[in-house]
């Protein structure tokens, strides 16, 4: 898939590259087995990414499937 998809520690940087304020991250856990990982290896690896690069969970969000949020 890395031709068409950054992984989560690739979203990481570049949400600090750009100066982002928040960043959402997408494409988990939506289609079938893509990939041999789990389908929420990405949401531990998108964890993993924040926590070393010292980005907060409220910066750089994903949503359960139904979830909303209002972004001010």
């Amino acid at each position: 898939m890395r031709q068409n998809h950054i992984n989560p520690e690739e979203a990481v940087r570049i949400h600090r590259e750009i100066g982002a304020r928040r960043s959402l991250g997408i494409h988990w856990g939506t289609f079938e087995r893509l990939t041999p990982e789990p389908l929420d290896q990405p949401l531990r690896d998108l964890a993993a990414a924040r926590q070393a690069r010292d980005v907060a969970e409220e910066e750089f969000f994903v949503l359960r499937h139904g979830q909303t949020r209002v972004i001010e």
